[in-house]
């Protein structure tokens, strides 16, 4: 099967480079529920998405009933959080990569409050409570203007979490241009800056085109869409 060659050349490289447990997150944004329960069957279990409306019309669908606990997929909101899509984001999704300022997080950990008094959450730890992420940005690019700066985050002294909401770790991305140098930096910034902060936390960098280096300079996950799923499948996927 190509997904699980896919896949297996991945995790022999992870291997390689001394850290078989970094998990591994296939972004299927765009691609179908049938995608996704293909690459259940090949071995992944984390899939991350950026958008809340296609993951609320798409997860329904996968079918993983068939399926036992341990090899049912756990989904990532890895774009950038916006407050007013907060509310959407419980009971969708175990982690959220991009809580970018202290009014998003305000507004996510609010809406995991009222998810849990409204509904029964799951009682799984892989699943609930939600798990966020502060983004930092830690390039000079204006199209990234999402995160908090370095600066910002120093001037938080605590990172507020809740029993429904809790704080995992970093996310950061690198330089949009490619720039493999400039990917490092970034990738070891975080790290030092999660070091200081939340010492073995989670730490989200690198993706398709500079997942190694990220691995290098300590990610924990990684956010591979186009070297699993291939090109993506133009505009958001709709059901029908």
């Amino acid at each position: 099967m190509e997904d699980a060659r896919l896949l297996d050349g991945i995790r022999n490289r992870l291997a390689q480079l001394g850290r078989p447990g970094v998990r591994v997150i296939g972004v299927s944004k765009t691609h179908g529920p049938e995608r996704i329960r293909g690459w259940l069957e090949a071995g992944l279990r984390d899939f991350g998405e950026n958008r809340q409306n296609e993951a609320r019309d798409k997860f329904p669908l996968v079918p993983v009933a068939d399926l036992p606990p341990e090899r049912r997929p756990i989904y990532h909101h890895i774009g950038p959080l916006q407050s007013g899509a907060a509310r959407q984001i419980p009971g969708l999704f175990t982690y959220v990569h991009g809580v970018g300022s202290s009014s998003a997080l305000e507004a996510l950990q609010t809406a995991a409050a009222r998810h849990a008094e409204r509904e029964r959450p799951p009682d799984d730890p892989e699943r609930w409570p939600l798990r966020f992420l502060i983004q930092v940005r830690l390039t000079d690019e204006a199209s990234k203007a999402g995160g908090f700066s370095p600066e910002e985050l120093a001037a938080l002294r605590e990172i507020p979490e809740t029993p429904e909401c809790r704080f995992a770790g970093f996310m950061t991305m690198g330089p949009a241009d490619g720039d493999l140098a400039g990917a490092r930096s970034a990738f070891a910034a975080l790290r030092a800056l999660r070091d200081a902060r939340l010492p073995g936390g989670e730490l989200s960098m690198g993706m398709s085109g500079d997942w190694e280096l990220a691995v290098e300079e300590g990610a924990t996950m990684i956010r591979i869409g186009s070297a699993l799923f291939g090109q993506r499948a133009g505009g958001p996927w709709r059901p029908g």
